[in-house]
C-alpha cells in the first residue's frame, strides 16, 4: 500500500555557537539527517541563551558544507522574539518551503546578528517527506 500523507522530522543541535554581525567559519551549527536527504525543508527555530549589544535580528544561511559553500537557502533575516520577562533570551523562527535532494544529509546553518552578539544554544530544523 502506498504511503499516504507526509511525515515531519526534526533534527536538533544543542551545541553553543557564539555569533556576531558577520558570517564566519565557526559561527554555524552543523547537523545531519544521518543519510542521504530527499525531502522538503520546512522551517528552522534558533534559540538564544544570551543576546547583547542591541541585537534585534538574526540572518541565517543554510549551506551543504562547513566552509560555507553549496548554499541551499540564501540569507534569510528574522526578528528576535525575546522570551517573556527577558531581555537576553529569545528565538527566531523561519518558514522554508523548499524541495531538496542531496547525496548526504549534512547541512551547516551560518548565523549573523544585525548588531551586537548572541549565543545560539539550540537549533531545530524541520523537514518532511
Amino acid at each position: 500500500m502506498p504511503k499516504v500523507g507526509s511525515y515531519v522530522h526534526e533534527i536538533v543541535s544543542g551545541t553553543d555557537v557564539a555569533i556576531d554581525n558577520a558570517f564566519g567559519l565557526g559561527k554555524q551549527s552543523d547537523i545531519s539527517s544521518g543519510s542521504s536527504f530527499s525531502g522538503f525543508l520546512e522551517g528552522v527555530i534558533v534559540r538564544f541563551k544570551s543576546i547583547a549589544g542591541g541585537a534585534t535580528k538574526v540572518t541565517v544561511k543554510i549551506c551543504h558544507n562547513t566552509n560555507g559553500t553549496g548554499v541551499v537557502i540564501p540569507d534569510t533575516e528574522a526578528e528576535i522574539a525575546f522570551e517573556v520577562g527577558s531581555a537576553v533570551e529569545g528565538a527566531i523562527a523561519i518558514k522554508i518551503d523548499f524541495a531538496h535532494v542531496h547525496t548526504d544529509g549534512t547541512f551547516s546553518l551560518f548565523y549573523k546578528t544585525d548588531a551586537g552578539t548572541a549565543t545560539v544554544d539550540q537549533l531545530e530544523l524541520y523537514w518532511s517527506e
